[in-house]
């Protein structure tokens, strides 16, 4: 059993996880997460930097529903140079799981979890004086020194200093906080996948305040800008380090967005068993409501994954004995099928891909949230933590 599967539930539960990793219980559907892609989509992104720019994997949510700790500790096997987190839970959770690679919040933290963000080492944005205020008081109460990255607002108009206020900041915090240290200075693309002229503006004007910053002497050490449509389409703008989130992971946030360099693949296979084989006679219904009422003969098949377990309604098909079949009910614990044009036998306990291969045929993420008009990562997450991840390699 996967540390992260004991480690959900150990969270939910009083049970020693210990105990629960001696009993692994098989489910009838699973998320299989393929680590040797990780390593190739990781190499191959790398290759596209220069060899003294940082890597920043962005770990937030879970790794994208990846599962934190495997994705985390496999990426400090390459080398990593740095983790993106949001939440402060997702941060104590490497750190008690021995992580050591720096970790970045890449979101305000509050005053009450300052003492955590110095306990655990971790790195907080800061885009005001109020909370670095927190910081430098706590710091000089351990007799730390924290590091900090600062966070410029160039048009994205979410978190972060505006650019014209950067430099009095800067050196405010360098006059009154002996107990900060000033590691990062980064902004957020606004839209790289679309709008050019945007993304331009913001890279000039980031580029204007760190020739600014450079000519007082107040440049901090890494400067970072691009995400992963960043690394793609503004190379002139990978600076000292990148922040690569969903590309990692062989995906795109919407279809057609950009195009992911020959190689990198999503890592994820989905998949569930077959519960129950039925015939539904001509117009008889198939499930809760009138949702499905059935226009011939109808052979149903009851697959044992449902929206309780991230598969949304408006999910048209997946794979049975090598062919895609549409779904036409949907519950919280299962979908039903129609097999009926299916020529292969089919048996109750049989396997079901909701995404991936079967056979020759293949759904993708695209595939799944094309219908829904979803993005990739949005339905991801809604995968839920009673899905077992199987982490394997080739």
């Amino acid at each position: 059993m996967n540390d992260e599967i004991v480690y959900s539930i150990a969270a939910s539960t009083n049970i020693n996880s210990n105990e629960i990793s001696k009993y692994p219980i098989p489910e009838i559907n699973e998320l299989d997460i393929n680590l040797s892609q990780l390593h190739r989509n990781y190499k191959i992104i790398r290759n596209l930097l220069k060899p003294n720019t940082k890597f920043m994997a962005v770990l937030k949510g879970n790794a994208y529903g990846h599962g934190l700790i495997p994705i985390a500790r496999e990426l400090e096997n390459c080398k990593c140079d740095a983790f993106g987190l949001v939440r402060l839970i997702e941060a104590y959770t490497l750190r008690n799981a021995g992580i050591k690679t720096p970790i970045l919040m890449l979101s305000p933290i509050a005053p009450y979890q300052v003492s955590w963000i110095i306990t655990y080492n971790i790195t907080p944005m800061v885009d005001n004086y109020k909370i670095v205020h927190y910081l430098e008081e706590h710091a000089s109460n351990k007799n730390k020194i924290i590091n900090v990255d600062i966070k410029i607002n160039t048009g994205l108009n979410r978190y972060g200093i505006g650019s014209d206020k950067a430099i009095a900041f800067i050196k405010q915090l360098h006059n009154e906080c002996p107990h900060i240290n000033i590691e990062g200075i980064y902004t957020h693309l606004q839209d790289p996948d679309s709008n050019a002229e945007m993304t331009h503006k913001q890279i000039k004007c980031f580029d204007s305040l760190i020739t600014n910053l450079e000519k007082e002497n107040l440049r901090p050490k890494i400067a970072h800008i691009d995400n992963s449509s960043g690394i793609l389409k503004y190379p002139e703008a990978h600076y000292d380090m990148v922040r690569c989130g969903i590309m990692l992971y062989g995906l795109e946030h919407k279809e057609g967005q950009i195009t992911l360099p020959q190689g990198i693949a999503s890592l994820i296979t989905l998949k569930a068993r077959i519960l129950k084989l039925s015939t539904i006679k001509k117009g008889e219904v198939g499930g809760y409501g009138r949702n499905f009422i059935a226009q011939r003969n109808t052979k149903a098949a009851i697959v044992g994954i449902g929206f309780g377990d991230g598969v949304s309604r408006g999910w048209k098909e997946v794979l049975i004995a090598g062919h895609k079949v549409p779904i036409v009910n949907y519950f919280m614990d299962g979908i039903m099928v129609d097999i009926t044009d299916l020529k292969e036998p089919v048996s109750e306990f049989d396997e079901a891909v909701i995404i991936g291969s079967q056979g020759k045929e293949q759904i993708t993420w695209e595939d799944a949230c094309r219908p829904l008009g979803s993005y990739i990562d949005e339905q991801i997450q809604h995968i839920t933590e009673r899905v077992p991840k199987h982490y394997f390699y080739e």
